[in-house]
């Protein structure tokens, strides 16, 4: 079995859409946003071609695995929806990175103020 991930980050293109939506007041926090999105993504069907998405280890947010999902609930989802996926919070880290592109993508169509048709 894969080794799974510890650190649960955002890639440079996610952060600045966390960004933007940080200044917006919309959520309480960066994590919330990321959980949002992860939901998003879900929600959407946004988890094809997730493998070539890129994150790396530096340029972005991070958070602890236990940070993020302290109940183990967003693996206990992440197992029930993907049973084939052996490394489940890699799942939730490029979940999250994906639906975050996928709202930078809507804000740079319809921009900032439409976001809240997403929630």
């Amino acid at each position: 079995m894969a080794e799974d991930k510890v650190n649960i980050g955002l890639n440079l293109e996610a952060n600045k859409v966390a960004d933007l939506l940080e200044e917006s007041d919309f959520f309480e926090d960066r994590l919330a946003i990321a959980k949002f999105a992860l939901a998003y993504a879900i929600k959407n069907k946004f988890d094809e071609d997730l493998e070539n998405l890129k994150v790396s280890d530096s340029g972005g947010t991070k958070w602890n695995v236990g940070s993020v999902d302290n109940d183990q609930y967003l693996k206990s989802v992440v197992n029930s929806l993907y049973p084939d996926v052996e490394t489940p919070y890699r799942q939730v880290e490029l979940l999250m990175n994906n639906g975050l592109i996928k709202i930078g993508e809507v804000i740079d169509r319809e921009g900032l103020h439409n976001i809240s048709n997403l929630m």
